[in-house]
């Protein structure tokens, strides 16, 4: 009997730890059925409430800096849709974001930029009268359940909150001081992309520029030079209606997004290939067209020939003030560039065009072991 009553204790301890772990995998399963069930409207409701929520606040810290905004000034940015939060979709973020903001796609005030499944989910609000941007993004852990949601204090939603000045001039003025914030990542390592593309977007940067950053998810002159190309082969190397492009690329660099994107050339659709040529290569390549970049094909579809043009882009001194190698000298250089859109024949070389033997696709010069520029002869012996 006395080991029977001693051993109730601890009995007793035994089953409120198991009630413990009920109770905490209840609390997760209420959550994981109502915020992170990916096919059910809770969640869609769940995760709107979340952009509400952010967008609400980021609104509130712009006003204290002293400014109060109309909301036809502002720009979002967000990677919801692609970021998920314990493996769920963060779509309805977008929604709740669009609604407070009144930002839209069609005005070209709201991006959605692209980032890995597994990023931080993150949505920044600038505000371009007065400069100043809002950064909230959200915990990754511990999220709270939609019972709490309601009640949930700014630190129990967003891991981080921010908000600095990052107008150009504002920049340009406080270069050391931004360029030290930057490394410190007050915007949760997002910093260079968030930047950019604010100030891109706010100087009024074409629809497709937008499309061509928000999928290489920053803006820079590397994505800058494809979108230059784009616009040179639209002028210059346009394909015909139901024909295609076929892109390959042997020096390949950040205009590769921008390629991919704007011809919706890419690998998947045997559109895209791309040869990491090494310099020693390169030296063997004939002297005028050893800046040769990029590779475009076009099919006639009469004849079914292939026809190639040669591009190269040739990088320009900007006047932009030199900052190191810092987002600052790169934003600078990207504003810049932006201005030049419409001018490729400035920066885009075209080296020759050349078609391609009858039966011949750019596919097969795109396989093991195949040199596009020697089966051009423009390789030397």
């Amino acid at each position: 009997m006395k080991n029977t009553i001693s051993g109730i204790p601890k009995l007793c301890l035994a089953v409120q730890a198991i009630l413990v772990l009920m109770g905490l995998c209840f609390s997760n399963a209420v959550f994981a059925s109502s915020a992170t069930d990916s096919e059910g409207q809770n969640n869609y409701e769940y995760w709107e409430k979340i952009g509400k929520r952010a967008a609400t606040e980021a609104i509130q810290m712009i006003k204290e800096k002293g400014t109060s905004s109309a909301t036809s000034k502002l720009i979002a940015m967000t990677n919801a849709g692609y970021a998920e939060v314990q493996g769920q979709s963060t779509m309805g973020v977008i929604d709740g974001i669009i609604e407070i903001t009144e930002c839209k796609r069609g005005n070209s005030t709201f991006s959605e930029i692209h980032s890995r499944y597994d990023d931080p989910l993150w949505c920044a609000i600038y505000d371009k009268a007065s400069g100043y941007c809002a950064y909230l993004q959200v915990v990754t852990s511990n999220i709270p359940s939609p019972v709490e949601l309601e009640k949930a204090t700014l630190k129990a939603i967003f891991s981080i909150s921010s908000v600095e000045q990052i107008d150009e001039e504002h920049l340009y003025a406080n270069a050391d001081t931004y360029d030290k914030k930057f490394k410190e990542k007050i915007f949760g390592g997002n910093e260079f992309r968030i930047v950019t593309i604010a100030n891109a977007m706010a100087q009024g940067a074409p629809v497709s520029a937008i499309k061509a950053f928000e999928y290489h998810d920053h803006y820079c002159p590397g994505v800058t030079s494809g979108i230059m190309m784009v616009n040179y082969v639209k002028n210059h190397f346009s394909q015909k209606p139901g024909g295609k492009y076929f892109v390959q690329s042997v020096q390949p660099w950040c205009k590769e997004d921008a390629l991919m994107t704007l011809l919706n050339a890419t690998p998947g659709k045997r559109g895209y290939s791309v040869i990491y040529t090494t310099e020693e290569e390169r030296k063997r390549w004939k002297k005028e067209y050893k800046d040769t970049a990029t590779l475009i094909y076009r099919e006639d579809k009469n004849t079914k020939r292939w026809e190639v043009v040669l591009l190269g882009f040739q990088w320009s001194d900007s006047v932009c003030k030199e900052f190191g190698k810092s987002i600052i000298t790169k934003l600078c250089m990207d504003l810049w560039y932006l201005k030049k859109l419409d001018t490729p024949e400035a920066y885009i070389k075209e080296f020759g065009r050349f078609e391609l033997p009858e039966g011949v696709s750019p596919i097969d010069w795109s396989r093991t072991g195949m040199d596009p520029m020697k089966e051009l002869g423009l390789v030397d012996n």
